[in-house]
């Protein structure tokens, strides 16, 4: 591809696959697709719309809003219009809102409703640079002079067509160096405040050939179904990949209408986190206990089949006659049915933004469900390696891209250099220069290793490595992922930084819990009082000891205490990406730790 910048791309490709597919957009419950002629109409408006307003190349535009076309639809016009752009989750509280609009000096924001608008309204007085809003849906106040609807934005756009010739934005995009700002994106980060991490059209140009380069038959990936924040790189990515490739994406209504808008779209790729995952096998579980007993037996004994199966494509063999017999009859009756709850049409999944159990990635495997697990951070333009789908390894994030460069530090951090690595963070010169080493490799805080074969193992956050009062070094997350795995452990924090031993809070799956309450008899008991009844101690108990048995004993949970909610960004607890943040949680449940260390009082 010729193109020089992002903006030089995206035209080129409106005129190269003028007819085919760009854009799903759910209209009164039924998907409905959007060309790319169509889509450069639309942006191409929103552009000039802008640009009729005063908007001026290199102005910061903002958005502020959930995943949606019409998320899509604002950044791609404000980038043809010349913007570098930003985004902030939808979850996010007013303080923070103005932190960023204020950090960037942003002068033009889009929100989705009249829930963000209240937000934006409870800080506007102090956000000075803020010039125009932009609703993406619903009724927005007429009273105000700063406020427009995307309709009204797209109109106004029509009607500069005179003055505003699309050469213009040609002009825009002949204007833009290759390390100019593309995006800033602000990281949620486990402590302290957020940063801007500054991406280059470059960055992407270059990171998104290198997937391209790196996947042999990503042809087949005609449809993405998107449904993770846009504000968070990774989905970025994914949907400016689509597009790079000339392909089509649709976004989710809502996580309500996640699994059939996924039927309806018959996605060929689906990008997610581990969380996605866990809650979809977990599901698999709650439906086989409450089978049939006919049922449970055919879908074990299909997915044993498949394990099997696995077990030969993993050596390069072919199935013998009998299993290839069996296997066939297991699609049939089994695996088919399982996909179909996908849409019918996956490809693979890519997983990312937290390490994945191997445990679940083999499962899904042996249903016929490919999941590629890779690995990056906002810092490196979201990927930075991938599993190729034909070498393939569970339990590893695969290899570097090409272009992309990684060395194992001393006390085993990774560090980065390559095409996808920033440029810096906005605003912060001085931590800038704390990412990188003397030699120009960005730290990115993650603790890993690499294989004679090149692959990659991502071990934990070097900041989260917890140092027992023995000496012995431990990652946490295994751990976590191990008792998570586990059929009634939803979600778990190791704790014993300078402690003698381990010991964890736990929160239980609520469907699995209910279950069982049935099945021993406890309905009447309250869902939050639940995880104190002895019996239901018990059995997490079992649970936490089958952990134990497959770990060393200074790794080992000694204590544990289940919490009657779970974790959960409103409370603090949890970064936008879903991570936790493990010194809220010691703060805010210091007692409740400390209690479970009686010789340390």
């Amino acid at each position: 591809m010729s193109a020089t910048n992002f903006n030089t791309m995206l035209l080129e490709n409106f005129r190269r696959y003028a007819h085919d597919p760009a854009v799903m957009v759910k209209r009164q419950g039924r998907f409905t697709s959007l060309n790319y002629r169509h889509l450069e109409e639309m942006v191409v408006n929103i552009a000039r719309g802008l640009l009729s307003l005063g908007f001026t190349p290199g102005q910061r535009a903002v958005i502020l809003s959930r995943t949606r076309a019409e998320w899509l639809f604002a950044d791609l016009g404000s980038l043809l219009a010349g913007g570098w752009n930003s985004a902030i989750y939808p979850q996010s509280l007013p303080e923070e809102i103005a932190y960023i609009l204020n950090d960037l000096k942003a002068t033009l924001l889009f929100i989705e409703n009249r829930e963000q608008w209240e937000k934006v309204q409870a800080v506007r007085s102090r956000i000075p640079s803020l010039k125009w809003i932009i609703w993406l849906t619903g009724e927005f106040p007429a009273t105000h002079s700063d406020c427009m609807s995307l309709p009204e934005l797209i109109r106004r756009g029509e009607q500069a067509g005179n003055v505003i010739p699309s050469g213009k934005l040609r002009d825009v995009a002949a204007g833009i160096s290759g390390d100019d700002p593309l995006c800033i994106i602000y990281t949620s980060g486990t402590t302290g405040r957020p940063k801007g991490v500054v991406l280059t059209h470059r960055n992407y140009l270059d990171t998104m050939q290198a997937v391209l380069d790196f996947i042999p038959d990503h042809e087949r990936l005609r449809r993405h179904f998107s449904f993770l924040p846009l504000a968070h790189s990774f989905e970025r990515f994914a949907n400016y990949l689509v597009l790079y490739m000339g392909r089509c994406v649709a976004h989710a209504e809502n996580m309500d209408t996640l699994m059939e808008d996924m039927q309806a779209v018959r996605p060929h790729l689906v990008t997610a986190v581990p969380r996605f995952f866990e809650k979809v096998y977990a599901r698999i579980q709650e439906g086989l206990a409450e089978a049939s007993p006919w049922r449970r037996k055919l879908f074990i004994r299909a997915q044993q089949i498949g394990e099997a199966e696995f077990q030969y494509a993993l050596r390069g063999k072919p199935l013998p006659p009998g299993l290839r017999w069996q296997y066939h009859l297991a699609d049939r009756l089994v695996f088919r049915k399982v996909r179909r709850a996908f849409g019918g049409e996956i490809v693979y999944f890519i997983s990312g933004g937290a390490p994945l159990n191997p445990r679940i990635a083999r499962y899904f495997r042996s249903l016929g469900l490919l999941i590629l697990e890779g690995w990056g951070a906002t810092e490196l333009t979201a990927p930075a390696t991938l599993n190729p789908p034909d070498d393939y390894r569970f339990g590893t994030v695969g290899y570097p891209l090409p272009g992309v460069h990684i060395q194992v530090a001393e006390d085993g951090e990774l560090e980065v250099k390559g095409v996808n690595v920033f440029k810096g963070y906005w605003n912060d010169p001085r931590a800038t220069r704390a990412a990188f080493t003397a030699d120009g490799y960005y730290r990115t805080g993650d603790i890993g290793a690499v294989d004679d074969a090149g692959r990659i193992t991502i071990t934990d956050r070097k900041k989260q490595i917890i140092v027992t009062a023995g000496g012995k070094n431990i990652p946490p997350a295994p751990i976590e992922q191990m008792l998570c795995s586990q059929p009634h452990i939803d979600m778990a924090f190791v704790h014993g930084d300078r402690r003698k031993y381990l010991t964890a809070l736990l929160t239980l799956d609520e469907g699995r819990l209910r279950q069982t309450a049935r099945e021993l008899g406890l309905e009447t008991e309250q869902p939050e009082q639940l995880g104190q009844h002895p019996r239901i101690q018990a059995l997490v108990r079992q649970e936490v000891e089958a952990v134990n048995r497959q770990l060393p004993r200074y790794m080992q949970i000694k204590y544990f205490r289940i919490l009657p909610e779970p974790f959960s960004l409103e409370n603090g607890q949890m970064t936008h990406t879903l991570k936790l943040r493990r010194r809220i949680i010691e703060e805010q449940y210091r007692e409740l730790l400390d209690e479970m260390y009686p010789e340390s009082g």
